[in-house]
């Protein structure tokens, strides 16, 4: 039993412990030891770990992801269609800057809400997909996955898809 905890510890001593080789709290929630175990898509677009600006703001993403969004020439922002795993769609506003030699794509409206809902913290990961022939979509279309980090006994976990 855990006798102290800080805030950003996570209160595990009410989950059973199963298991030598490999530590399982309720199956489902904990996975594996690494972010790229869980079967998903070959190919991510982004995957990322979060920031607390990330969260609690816009996430930002690579530039050099920024062609898949199909943000025109001469356009800065786009909403784009985003599934999650559980087969929500979501919008989510992708934009560059205005001005500058360098564009700074971020995620925004919509993106914000989603990691509220998920109660993502700083060092969760986000993988996004482009998704291919979805019927009805209007432009390309993606699927989101967020996981949650866990610290326990001084090892690192990842938790299935949020």
């Amino acid at each position: 039993m855990i006798d102290h905890y800080s805030s950003n510890d996570v209160m595990l001593s009410h989950l059973p412990i199963i298991g030598t080789s490999q530590l399982k709290l309720f199956p489902s929630q904990i996975v594996s030891e690494s972010p790229s175990s869980v079967n998903m898509p070959k190919k991510p677009l982004i995957r990322k770990k979060l920031s607390k600006t990330d969260i609690d703001y816009r996430m930002s993403v690579p530039t050099k992801s920024l062609d898949a969004f199909g943000i025109g020439k001469g356009e800065h922002c786009r909403e784009i269609g985003v599934t999650d795993i559980h087969g929500e769609r979501k919008m989510f506003r992708c934009s560059t800057r205005r001005t500058g030699l360098h564009p700074k794509p971020v995620l925004s409206s919509g993106w914000t809400a989603f990691a509220k809902e998920r109660d993502l913290n700083e060092g969760d990961e986000v993988t996004i997909f482009v998704m291919d022939d979805i019927k009805g979509a209007e432009g390309l279309e993606f699927q989101i996955q967020a996981r949650r980090k866990l610290k326990l006994f001084g090892k690192v976990f990842w938790t299935a898809p949020l």
